[in-house]
């Protein structure tokens, strides 16, 4: 398949917005956590659970019949209707009057958006050649920051608008509360976002599909894990441990300011927010960057090696930031360990185009989302949440838990990233 930089670079910014509106709908929830708590009489753990489990609970399962269909079929439509049913499905979750109906709402979001790992890696690595593709992979992982930072400054500007009213007068949806309205304004634009999937470039030949599809996928596919099983072991095992903390920060961290130092959610939305996009931003395209420059220089093993170093320097700084009394020097902190964070994400979606023959790479990107999802969107926000309503048993202790999560998962990260270095420098060049 020809390099098109243009058409390539155009198709890598279509989903970088994919990317941006999933982590929107994904994260808005972590900024609206005190009043949907008070509205709907919920306890720290089942906002725990509609920020995790609810999420994840189908966003795993769907993963796999998604990743299957990506290594058969077109992939633009698989991501349109994806789009559209998490737009829909966020927008929903504004219209919960109880914990069942949120739960069943976020549960749809994750279906949506298991259509994104999967196609948006597939397509990326057919798009550019194997010592340039980490780059476009670390933009796209870029939107998880820039998606996470507009879900928490958009989500604060929305809020700000409604602030001092009970009720909000909503176009054809009537009175609403206001985190009601955040919801459903941040969920429906999706709707027309979805569209620009048909402007995406597909670099796979109709002919190679029907080829895919007449070969017998389980031979396909166990023939791959017997072969590579150990690496797989080691790359589920660090970036799913990645995504378990990932959650865990994202879902609190606004939560502690507001707790911890009094600041209300346009405060969150406007610092908190714009350090999450920026620097976890930079992070993933400098990583990406760095990632590419590595491997052309022969070192075939960057993918591990940065995201091994980057998730030693994240450690102190993840561990550290929730313990010091000033809110500047803890967003100075945080900064720093996003940027490590970031790095660590361009990693995750380089390993698996480097390890995965295209014919499989689709449902190997899936069985991560789906590890990462059970970790990291399951058990992340959920065991941040249980620690401080079972261990600490206090609400304001929520930065400790943080810090504890943080400081035993990121050295395991580490050690695992660095034991899989020589079996990833043995990989053949596909």
């Amino acid at each position: 398949m020809p390099y098109r930089p243009v058409a390539a670079w155009c198709s890598v910014g279509i989903l970088l917005v994919f990317s941006l509106f999933s982590f929107l709908d994904r994260q808005i929830i972590a900024l609206l956590v005190d009043p949907i708590k008070a509205d709907l009489g919920l306890t720290d753990t089942q906002l725990g659970l509609l920020q995790g489990l609810a999420f994840a609970l189908l966003y795993a399962v769907a993963g796999l019949p998604i990743g299957w269909a990506v290594d058969r079929y077109p992939r633009r439509i698989i991501l349109f209707a994806g789009i559209t049913i998490w737009s829909l499905a966020s927008a929903s979750c504004g219209l919960a009057r109880n914990f069942w109906q949120m739960f069943a709402s976020r549960t749809f979001v994750g279906v949506g958006e298991a259509s994104m790992g999967p196609t948006a890696v597939s397509l990326i690595s057919d798009l550019f050649p194997r010592d340039r593709v980490a780059t476009p992979l670390g933009v796209y992982s870029a939107g998880f920051y820039i998606g996470g930072g507009v879900a928490l400054t958009v989500g604060g500007w929305v809020v700000s608008l409604f602030a001092g009213q009970a009720t909000v007068d909503f176009p054809v949806f009537g009175q609403l509360a206001p985190w009601q309205a955040v919801l459903i304004a941040t969920g429906l634009p999706g709707l027309l976002v979805g569209l620009l999937a048909f402007l995406i470039y597909e670099p796979r030949p109709a002919d190679h599909l029907r080829r895919v599809r007449a070969q017998p996928d389980a031979a396909k596919l166990s023939a791959f894990l017997r072969e590579r099983w150990r690496i797989v072991t080691i790359a589920y095992g660090g970036f799913g441990i990645a995504a378990f903390v990932s959650y865990a920060i994202t879902a609190w961290t606004p939560t502690y300011f507001i707790r911890v130092f009094k600041w209300t959610a346009t405060d969150v939305g406007w610092t908190y927010g714009l350090i999450v996009g920026l620097s976890g931003a930079f992070g993933a395209f400098a990583g990406g960057v760095l990632m590419d420059r590595l491997y052309r220089r022969g070192r075939t093993d960057a993918y591990f090696l940065v995201a091994g170093i980057a998730s030693l320097i994240a450690t102190p700084l993840f561990a550290g930031a929730y313990f010091v009394p000033s809110p500047v020097v803890a967003l100075a902190m945080l900064s720093g360990g996003l940027v490590m964070f970031g790095a660590t994400s361009a990693g995750s979606y380089s390993t698996w185009q480097k390890i995965a023959p295209r014919a499989v790479r689709g449902r190997v990107t899936a069985t991560y989302i789906l590890i990462g999802a059970i970790l990291g969107s399951g058990f992340g926000p959920l065991s941040t949440a249980l620690v401080t309503d079972y261990v600490m048993r206090d609400p304001l202790a929520v930065g400790t838990s943080i810090a504890l999560i943080s400081g035993l998962s990121f050295p395991l990260m580490a050690l695992l990233f660095f034991s899989g270095l020589r079996l990833m420098r043995e990989l053949p060049e596909d």
